[in-house]
């Protein structure tokens, strides 16, 4: 399911065709690469190694708390832009005849959020934790604020904290406009360059435990 949407690829054939004819055709620039590195190699609140980490099994989201049904659409749209992007695992929320969940959203005051994982760094209404056995992911718990951040806020940490649970765990002050950006946003989409890096993660190609050498060889050797 690797795709690129029309646009896209028109604007990256009409690159090529331009470039030196010595150029290898690449389907990531060096740019977007550089990105993906700088974002997914390790967690943000954490000295693990730096390396790929990601799922290799459709997950399952339980929501608990005190949702709203805007909280609920939120998170519909999410998982389906998430599901249009990665491949061959899907993800799906619970309903009454799936088995026990890999991911949890808690949706819940702010103040709780000690109680509920004592590693919570204060200071985020959104927070996230994954565990993993090796390289591969096994399950996460994901807390946001349900009384310190508007609609738009929350819609905002609900896309954030469900991508970054993915394997996509840190910030960058790169491009503002992204997902991933560290310094406060209230984006509710992704940006072109988000939808990239998570193509990217779940390609084939980039495998668990790799690092930034070897994921920075595969991605550069994929061609249109």
């Amino acid at each position: 399911m690797w795709y690129r949407s029309i646009p896209s690829l028109l604007l990256r054939w009409l690159a090529l065709v331009g470039c030196d004819a010595s150029e290898p055709d690449r389907l990531y620039s060096d740019a977007e690469v550089d990105y993906f590195l700088e974002v997914a190699l390790g967690s943000e609140y954490s000295t693990n190694q730096q390396i790929v980490r990601k799922w290799n099994h459709d997950i399952i989201i339980e929501v608990s708390g005190t949702p709203t049904p805007e909280d609920l659409q939120t998170l519909s749209e999410v998982v389906a832009d998430l599901n249009a992007l990665i491949d061959p695992i899907e993800i799906r929320v619970q309903g009454d005849n799936q088995p026990g969940a890999h991911t949890e959203i808690i949706f819940e005051p702010t103040s709780e959020f000690s109680s509920t994982k004592p590693s919570y760094v204060p200071g985020n209404q959104g927070f996230f934790y994954v565990r993993w056995t090796g390289c591969t992911m096994t399950s996460s718990r994901i807390l946001i604020s349900s009384d310190e951040v508007t609609q738009r806020q929350r819609s905002h940490l609900i896309r954030e904290e469900l991508t970054q649970t993915l394997g996509l765990m840190r910030d960058s002050y790169t491009y503002p406009s992204s997902i991933f950006y560290q310094d406060w946003t209230e984006v509710t989409s992704f940006a072109p360059i988000d939808e990239t890096l998570i193509e990217m993660l779940y390609r084939p190609e980039v495998m668990p435990c790799m690092n930034a050498e070897r994921a920075r060889a595969a991605l550069s050797e994929i061609a249109p």
